[in-house]
């Protein structure tokens, strides 16, 4: 009791004393959005907050960014880290189920606290959703193979409820239709005079998997924006601005959480290997996981999920008892522990994190340009304004006074304007045939980036403000 007490409990001590949240550039957006959701009592339909005000644009997120905006209002900046806290106990306890939870107890206790300490630092505070979400559908999906409790009916809801706090649930439809293409090709394989595959534990029937994958899919399609989402994500993961983030590039291998997790899929691929496996769904769940990991590491944590659960379920395969039978549910005194760690995480937060929102501020302030933005507010510069992409959303929520130039809201700018934009910051391009730049009045720039300090003493810039992040220029349009 006392290993899974803390398994739930170290991400959220962590967080209290560390405060991440407050350091993502992503979530700045979130907040932005999600507030002008409540005082609107409306979606936004255009690039609110941004120099494209005038273009269309959904917001596929707006459950999380309301979620975020109404906590935000209750406990001040304290929201964020409260939030982050909240989603990774939700990990620990995912990655627990999907290891085979109470009747693999020592086993899926290690699988979850390896998975927690890759996807820690690798997934940004939105993402989490999309993450636990994936990973409740999979421990679903791998009941229904191999268990006659059959709560398929849960699945349309989970998914409605996913699709309506963020678009990565167009991953969960992806896993599906993977779950129904492997009971065809069982379905098949069972019809030959010589089987090669393994049965399922529990013979699912065709039919009924397809009417819920259909269900699903309605479900996802349940939000103010329809069938836009799918249409979206697939525009999103092909576009060709994503060379220019790094989440988008393979793993470089340049951390430990890396080379953690390659080995953690090799151990799920030895232990198939080992027991010579032919479970279909776990092969390809786990190759196809892989693939994505290898390609992009923003979806490196498919592949953990995918690693746990496929290692945790083939061991506890080989060692299934009576009295792994009998542990395999949530009594009482265990939903008593979970619920006592999750009042202590909250007592410790009430105790470190600080009510006081300028003591807040100042810690966003090591990461994010507070103190240029401070001086913008305090000393008034001409429109247009010009600033770097990852800095668009705290800007909006912080600065709502300058329109940002761009921001991470995808979908919005048209990709040309945006793949101008990476090629003007990376100097491959002069900044004077990017119009956004060559028009901009006031400039709030990262020194840490090609194009920060490369304004000083050019002709028509003057520096205005300085700090440790960024700096302020005023430039003088030529006509």
């Amino acid at each position: 009791m006392g290993a899974f007490l803390f398994l739930l409990v170290a991400g959220g001590v962590v967080e209290c004393w560390r405060l991440a949240a407050l350091h993502d550039p992503a979530i700045w957006g979130h907040l932005g959005i999600g507030g002008w959701i409540l005082g609107h009592r409306s979606l936004p339909e255009s690039g609110v907050f941004s120099q494209a005000v005038g273009l269309p644009w959904k917001d596929f997120s707006w459950g999380f960014d309301l979620l975020a905006a109404v906590m935000y209002r209750i406990l001040g900046l304290g929201a964020l880290p409260a939030l982050l806290i909240l989603l990774r106990m939700g990990l620990a306890v995912v990655t627990f189920q999907l290891a085979g939870g109470w009747r693999n107890f020592w086993c899926a206790a290690g699988l979850s606290a390896i998975s927690q300490y890759i996807l820690f630092g690798a997934v940004p505070l939105a993402g989490f959703v999309s993450v636990l979400f994936w990973g409740a559908v999979l421990i679903l999906l791998l009941e229904w193979r191999g268990s006659k409790k059959v709560r398929w009916f849960i699945l349309p809801g989970v998914f409605f409820l996913w699709a309506n706090l963020e678009i990565g649930f167009v991953y969960g439809i992806i896993l599906f239709v993977m779950f129904l293409i492997v009971l065809v090709i069982e379905a098949l394989d069972e019809s030959g005079k010589r089987r090669w595959l393994e049965r399922a534990a529990a013979r699912i029937p065709f039919a009924p998997a397809v009417w819920v994958g259909a269900a699903c899919f309605v479900a996802g399609c349940l939000t103010p924006n329809g069938l836009h989402a799918y249409g979206a994500f697939f525009a999103d993961e092909s576009s060709a601005i994503n060379a220019n983030f790094a989440s988008y590039h393979a793993m470089g291998f340049r951390q430990p959480q890396d080379y953690v997790l390659m080995l953690l899929a090799m151990a799920a691929f030895l232990t198939l290997g080992i027991i010579r496996s032919r479970d279909l769904f776990s092969i390809a769940l786990l190759s196809g996981c892989a693939a994505l990991a290898f390609f992009a590491q923003r979806e490196g944590w498919l592949l953990a999920l995918a690693s746990v659960a496929v290692l945790g379920r083939t061991i506890l395969r080989t060692r299934k008892t009576a009295e792994a039978e009998l542990a395999e549910n949530w009594n009482w005194q265990r939903l008593t522990l979970a619920g006592g760690g999750v009042a202590l995480v909250f007592v410790l937060f009430a105790i470190r994190v600080p009510s006081n929102q300028s003591v807040l501020l100042a810690k966003v302030a090591e990461k994010l340009p507070v103190r240029a933005a401070d001086f913008l507010r305090q000393h008034p510069q001409p429109a247009p304004f010009f600033n770097p992409y990852q800095w668009g959303g705290f800007l909006s929520w912080y600065l709502p006074e300058y329109p940002v130039g761009m921001d991470e809201r995808r979908g919005l700018y048209p990709e040309r304007e945006e793949l101008d934009y990476f090629l003007a910051m990376n100097a491959e391009i002069p900044y004077k045939s990017f119009l956004p730049m060559n028009q901009a009045r006031t400039f709030l720039m990262d020194k840490a980036g090609t194009m920060g300090g490369a304004f000083r003493g050019v002709a028509g810039f003057q520096v205005l403000y300085e700090d440790h992040l960024a700096i302020v220029y005023a430039h003088e349009v030529r006509e």
